[in-house]
């Protein structure tokens, strides 16, 4: 199943093995740490930081790329279905931890996806050295750790970084482009949702390979179509919420000391933790998986981007009266 150009990159991702091994394993739970910034809660927790405490627009401009990014990258991965490594090769054999988040197929490298979409829109935003050279060797850290884990090639890597980067640059000018006419945001809100209704079509009537490993079918159609809707609750929380905040609110996050910003961080943190710990597994207790696991991702990100700041403008507003 390797082709001469896969050749090359398995070899290397066999090296690393090796050195993993030869040293005892000493590096996992370092590269495992690292490769946890590609995942979702540190992402989203750096972005509720910027959004509700520093500044509501580049928060936003963090949320459309992770956002987008994440759409990309779905389609991507159905539209390619190129197996993880160690499908290709049964010699590759990932950290045992790694296989929780390397479900599905393999290219491109989610993770590597959302460390330019999270990491680099914060560079990107704040333009300061010190944050650009973090996020540059965060970004290279999260990619290699994938690679490190035996839970991708470098191609998924590089495709990933690719997607983002151009992302990046569309998506400022997206945003700009909606700043400066009226009625801009319905249009957005609406390609979006009608781009998040076709990609959902799409994972649906799509045929995938059935190819089968020792009786079983290497990557089941039903799993890729129900791991899309943590994807899609993403993206519609975040664009709906978006313009919400833009239509009936336009909370300013830069707005309160930096005591005030401490609490409010931390008691919205507080907040999107416990409903990631509880309300998920309650949800699964009485409802069909695919919805709550969309479910879980669209009330999240729209109570970052619209709920719980209007409960902030409503408090701040009582408390001038």
């Amino acid at each position: 199943m390797v082709n001469a150009f896969l050749q090359p990159q398995i070899e290397y991702l066999l090296w690393l093995q090796n050195i993993r091994e030869l040293s005892g394993g000493v590096l996992d739970n370092f590269f495992m740490s690292v490769t946890a910034f590609g995942e979702i809660i540190i992402p989203m927790a750096a972005i509720a930081l910027v959004y509700w405490c520093i500044n509501t627009r580049f928060g936003t401009f963090m949320l459309w790329n992770w956002g987008l990014g994440t759409f990309f990258c779905e389609f991507l991965k159905s539209t390619f279905c190129i197996y993880r490594p160690w499908i290709l090769d049964s010699r590759v054999h990932p950290i045992e931890s790694a296989f929780k988040m390397a479900g599905g197929y393999s290219f491109p490298s989610g993770h590597s996806q959302t460390a330019i979409s999270v990491w680099g829109a914060l560079a990107y935003c704040f333009k300061n050295k010190f944050i650009t050279v973090l996020a540059v060797l965060l970004i290279l850290l999260i990619g290699f750790s994938r690679n490190y884990a035996g839970v991708h090639t470098p191609q998924d890597v590089l495709a990933a970084y690719a997607v983002a980067l151009v992302l990046l640059f569309i998506i400022d000018r997206m945003i700009k482009w909606e700043e400066k006419g009226k009625n801009r945001d319905i249009i957005i809100l609406s390609c979006v949702i009608c781009a998040v209704l076709m990609l959902l079509v799409y994972e649906y009537v799509k045929p995938y390979p059935l190819d089968f490993l020792n009786g079983k079918v290497i990557v089941d159609p039903a799993k890729m179509r129900l791991y899309a809707f943590p994807k899609i609750g993403l993206i519609l929380g975040t664009f709906i919420g978006w313009f919400l905040n833009k239509r009936f609110l336009n909370f300013d996050g830069s707005k309160g000391s930096v005591e005030d910003k401490l609490i409010r961080y931390g008691i919205g943190m507080t907040c999107m933790l416990s409903f990631g710990s509880f309300g998920v597994n309650w949800l699964n207790l009485y409802l069909p998986e695919r919805v709550s696991m969309f479910l879980a991702t669209f009330v999240s990100s729209l109570f970052l981007t619209y709920f719980y700041p209007l409960i902030l403008t409503k408090i701040a507003e009582k408390s001038e009266k």
